[in-house]
């Protein structure tokens, strides 16, 4: 048992929330006390291992303090018996007081060297690079107390216990809006034929409808999707899908069939980090990048024969939404950010298969710049949720009050 500890609410703070509590003394015995103290401290910390000559591992290093307060609880030096109790107070700030450009060689785009910029969220991700070296990245906000001895005596005790901070999002943030893309996608098929989309003519079938080799019949149509650029933490995905029929572009008269077979649903998330060099040949700052997938929703509609029409919720079909929570697929999500030596950003990827004229077909829709907004809000903000996902239920003719973005491409002959 610690003779030592620190009595605080665990649960997750905000900015500007009340961090108050107890730092107790226990056992059995006397305690020599010169100063019993407790400091409460945000820091960024990040890690680069790489491998350097001769098998040897080279590690580099960021440390950027981004607040730091400390409260003398007791002075003696004096003689205590347990149990004791301090009382303390603090304030989660509201923004950085600190100078953590200085800490680096250059500045860079990537990462924002504000000395006064909102604190991050508490934060932790471990993986590998794109260059094949270990990414380690951390921040963390804590309070560790101290029993300090008297000059020349044993006996000093310390104890650490880490706090949770969630941002809150707030009135600057944009308001929601949509991207529209379509793309054409092209079949040629016996089974565009009349009648026989879900069954092959047979051979004299075919010579009566006089179906010669080259002379197929053709139909394209256009797959539409309309993505989210904006998400809020807790809330569900807004995504909706469609097909119209591009006649100019067809041989048959007729509106093909179109089935969705499958649509998978992720974020992908790039984590950038920034540490010193710690090899004495460079002079410069060591950034790398790492990519993670995570998992929103994937559903598989092969066997449900599900025919697409101009417009489809696939947000309610699927009950996407974007969760806070850490699942078997993936860590947990964290609002994007850009701080001293870490920065985290999104992307929003819709994979796509649809069937028609028994040919599958394939396409992939990226909303690359995705922001993932905080769940909570502060009091005095109002950012409504909903918002997007109502607009997805409206008709896609309505898209002109969003910022869209139309994107075609051309169809490749089978």
């Amino acid at each position: 048992m610690e003779a030592l500890r620190i009595n605080v609410r665990s649960g997750p703070h905000t900015p500007g929330s009340r961090v108050s509590g107890t730092v107790s003394l226990h056992g059995d015995g006397t305690h020599n006390v010169q100063t019993i103290k407790i400091i409460f401290a945000g820091r960024c910390k990040t890690k680069v291992t790489e491998n350097g000559y001769n098998n040897t591992r080279i590690h580099h290093r960021g440390r950027v303090p981004l607040f730091h307060y400390e409260q003398t609880l007791f002075k003696g030096p004096y003689t205590l018996r347990a149990p004791h109790q301090w009382q303390f107070n603090f304030t989660f700030p509201q923004q950085c007081n600190t100078c953590g450009g200085r800490f680096f060689k250059s500045s860079s785009s990537v990462f924002d060297d504000d000395m006064h910029q909102p604190l991050p969220p508490s934060f932790s991700h471990g993986s590998s690079s794109l260059m094949g070296s270990d990414v380690e990245t951390f921040i963390c906000y804590e309070l560790e107390a101290a029993l300090v001895t008297p000059p020349n005596t044993r006996g000093n005790l310390q104890v650490t216990k880490t706090l949770t901070l969630k941002v809150q999002r707030g009135n600057q943030n944009p308001e929601p809006r949509l991207s529209y893309a379509c793309s054409p996608q092209y079949v040629q098929s016996l089974y565009l034929l009349p009648g026989y989309q879900h069954r092959a003519p047979t051979l004299g079938e075919k010579l009566k409808a006089k179906v010669k080799s080259g002379k197929l019949p053709k139909a394209q149509y256009l797959l539409k999707a309309l993505l989210p650029t904006v998400g809020v933490l807790g809330q569900p995905l807004p995504l909706a899908l469609g097909v119209s029929h591009d006649e100019h572009h067809s041989t048959t008269t007729d509106a093909p069939t179109v089935f969705l077979r499958k649509v998978n649903v992720k974020l992908v998330s790039t984590t950038w980090v920034r540490c010193a060099s710690g090899s004495m040949w460079s002079s410069n700052d060591v950034i790398e990048q790492v990519t993670s997938d995570h998992r929103i929703g994937e559903q598989d509609f092969s066997h449900e024969h599900l025919q697409m029409a101009d417009r489809m919720d696939i947000s309610s079909m699927m009950g996407l939404a974007l969760s806070t929570g850490r699942s078997f697929f993936s860590e947990s999500l964290a609002p994007t950010f850009k701080t001293f030596n870490i920065t985290r950003s999104y992307i929003l990827k819709v994979h796509v298969t649809t069937e028609c004229g028994k040919q599958k077909r394939f396409k992939d829709f990226n909303s690359s710049q995705f922001l993932l907004l905080a769940e909570d809000c502060l009091p005095s903000a109002f950012f409504p949720p909903t918002a997007v996902v109502q607009a997805v239920q409206e008709d896609t003719a309505g898209l002109t009050s969003y910022d869209t973005e139309i994107k075609s491409e051309r169809p490749d002959d089978v």
